[in-house]
This record gives structure tokens, C-alpha cells and sequence, in this order.
């Protein structure tokens, strides 16, 4: 996902806007690239904003993505900063790892 690079470099200011991570967030919980499942999203719920939601929860993108926009519409100034910082490191390791992942095709050239 090539929109990546962008979020990371959105993420960089010391203060984006709450419309700006709430972008970001939107992008990353309903893009199917990153997550094929939506049980897959647990890790990135878990360490960016320390969220668990219930099965019936999961079972839909969009409630996931409107309980996680209140929860950052509702958190304190303090905490949204962490959690900005929080999805800086997620984005640049989802990065990192995508340029490591090898093609199959690289041992044939």
C-alpha cells in the first residue's frame, strides 16, 4: 500500500490535526491490502490504541472503524498524542516490513 509513505509523513508534525489521524486510521481499518480479515486488525487495535471489541464487533469494518473514530473523537489531548506516536511506529513497521517481503519471482532473475 503506497499510501503508507504518506501517513507516515503526515504523521511526522508534532501535532496533525484529529481529522488528519482519523483519516489515516479510516484508510488503514478498510483497506483490505493490509488486512485481508478482519480479525487480522487485533494487533493493530491492540498496540496503537490498547482496544479489544467483541466478536459481533469484528465481524463488521465499518462498526470497528465507528467505535475506534469515537474512542479518538473522546480521548484526551495527553492520550491522543500517544497515539499518534503509537501509529507512527505501526505505519513505519508495516513499511519496513513490505520492503523486506521478497518476491517469489527475485531467485528466478
Amino acid at each position: 500500500m503506497k499510501e503508507l509513505v504518506l501517513f507516515k509523513n503526515e504523521l511526522k508534525s508534532t501535532r496533525p490535526s484529529r481529522y488528519k489521524l482519523l483519516g489515516i486510521v479510516s484508510q488503514i481499518i478498510l483497506s483490505n491490502e493490509l488486512y485481508k480479515k478482519n480479525n487480522d486488525m487485533k494487533d493493530f487495535l491492540k498496540y496503537v490504541f490498547n482496544l479489544e471489541f467483541k466478536d459481533y464487533v469484528m465481524a463488521s469494518r465499518t462498526l470497528i472503524l465507528a467505535r475506534t473514530v469515537r474512542y479518538i473523537e473522546k480521548c484526551s489531548e495527553e492520550n491522543y498524542l500517544i497515539y499518534k506516536k503509537r501509529l507512527y511506529k505501526y505505519v513505519d513497521q508495516k513499511i519496513e516490513f513490505k520492503d523486506n517481503e521478497k518476491n517469489i519471482f527475485d531467485g528466478w532473475l
